[in-house]
């Protein structure tokens, strides 16, 4: 039986605890006398066996044991997340954690985990599918992670936006590979997670991006088609207050081509077909087909009544190229005038052409406009030709209440003018009515009269039918 209370047992127990203390020192102690400075391209291979990330060391490594066993390695250049030697990024600080069994050993080193902090990574958008193989490579399983750092987005070498990382985590496992993310973006909470599985030989991933704070959340699955090995297909759902949306994709070489789709929200209900070009150049050629727009929702909507709506819906923006086409099959309002109608509009190095507009008028006939919307001293200004055919002049005089000895022959109107984007006013340069053009006075008067119309209220209030008459009667007041 042993007696603590035995001479000498305490100071035997003292010493024991004592050496294996001093040993575990001197066990970890041992890489502080590795020569990192001369093994400094073995580091690099190692760090490239362990998570797949090629680093070129430009500062001397520290070894630290405390809170465990790591190599500090401090302003590292990222090269890439492929086999490719171009420069992708740096970090203050990459920590690389020691299995506790291999510290004497640093030949035998594989490291356990990387943690970059203050990292800042240029990704362009041609490189997204290298950075989705190496998430999708099992052979390095090893953790990785992005701390306080950024990643910013590039369409060659211009900038597109930056994520400013909170914490990535990238882990692998049993076929499965793991991201989550934690950040900012457009200075808005982000939250983002990328799943992918490769079972029986084929891979299949996940994403979703949620911005919290404003309600969007997107949710993506993507797939490999067994025939074409460099095609990805998949289906992406977008939710937003009051707003759902989502279409099945397929993309290769850079383009992604948009097949069945559903939007629904307060405003409309429709779809959205075409493609979507990301290189060399962004471009898309898009059919946005609209089943059905409830005019009257649009019109009390907060961002109709924002004075630079328009500015903000169509921006002019050298970045933006394409065509888009929308098809309004059905418009839903009080007044219901225009029921129908048809929008081409083509974006061309900051400039919106607007090729065709066609609106049917109801019972009445059709209103077409033409022109491009384009800046001008530092405005937004669209300038526009519109044809208005009425077919049925007895309706449209008493739809819009417009006096018999006031009524002309309309057949037909065109109106040449501009807008400004921003704040809505019109101004009419030229007008004709049944070939005869009205006189520099009449115009000035009529313009005078649509300004007093629509400085009266806000453009919802303008576009109301009661107010709407009012402005088509001033056509008929000058004489």
């Amino acid at each position: 039986m042993i007696k603590f209370k035995q001479p000498g047992f305490r100071g035997f127990i003292a010493y024991i605890f004592g050496f294996i203390f001093l040993t575990l020192l001197i066990y970890l102690a041992i890489p502080f006398f590795f020569n990192y400075e001369k093994n400094k391209i073995d580091i690099e291979k190692k760090i490239y066996n362990s998570f797949g990330l090629n680093i070129n060391l430009t500062e001397r490594a520290k070894y630290n044991f405390f809170p465990s066993p790591r190599l500090n390695l401090y302003n590292a250049e990222i090269l890439h997340f492929s086999n490719r030697a171009n420069s992708i990024g740096s970090t203050q600080k990459l920590i690389l954690r020691i299995p506790f069994n291999q510290l004497a050993r640093f030949n035998f080193w594989e490291f356990n985990s990387a943690d970059f902090i203050s990292a800042v990574i240029n990704i362009k958008i041609s490189e997204i599918g290298d950075f989705q193989a190496y998430l999708n490579n099992f052979l390095y399983d090893k953790p990785v992670k992005l701390t306080k750092s950024k990643i910013n987005l590039l369409n060659k070498e211009n900038l597109l936006f930056s994520v400013a990382l909170k914490k990535l985590n990238i882990s692998k496992k049993n076929l499965l590979s793991k991201l989550n993310l934690r950040g900012k973006i457009f200075d808005t909470k982000l939250k983002a997670g990328y799943y992918s599985k490769n079972i029986n030989n084929e891979p299949a991933s996940n994403i979703a991006i949620g911005l919290p704070e404003v309600g969007l959340s997107i949710k993506s699955t993507i797939n490999i088609e067994k025939e074409d090995k460099k095609a990805r297909y998949g289906r992406t759902s977008i939710s937003f207050p009051n707003n759902k949306f989502y279409f099945d994709y397929k993309l290769k070489e850079n383009i992604v081509s948009i097949s069945s789709s559903s939007l629904i929200n307060n405003y409309l209900k429709g779809g959205i077909s075409g493609d979507i070009i990301f290189s060399p150049f962004f471009d898309f050629d898009l059919i946005l087909d609209i089943d059905l727009i409830k005019f009257k929702n649009v019109l009390n909507s907060q961002l109709i009544r924002n004075k630079g709506f328009l500015s903000k819906f169509l921006p002019v923006d050298k970045k933006i190229n394409g065509a888009l086409k929308l098809v309004i099959k059905k418009i839903k309002s009080s007044s219901n005038i225009i029921n129908r109608g048809e929008v081409i509009l083509e974006f061309r190095n900051g400039i919106i052409i607007v090729k065709k507009t066609d609106l049917n008028i109801n019972k009445i006939g059709h209103i077409n406009i033409s022109g491009k919307i384009e800046e001008q001293k530092g405005k937004e200004t669209f300038l526009f030709t519109s044809n208005i055919n009425l077919e049925n002049e007895k309706a449209f005089y008493s739809r819009f209440l417009v006096p018999k000895k006031n009524r002309v022959n309309l057949k037909p109107i065109k109106l040449v003018g501009k807008i400004n984007m921003k704040s809505y006013e019109i101004n009419i340069v030229k007008a004709t009515i049944d070939g005869q053009e009205l006189s520099s006075s009449n115009i000035l008067k009529l313009n005078e009269k649509i300004k007093e119309i629509l400085t009266q209220g806000s453009i919802n209030d303008t576009l109301k039918y009661s107010n709407l008459r009012k402005t088509v009667q001033s056509f008929f007041i000058v004489n």
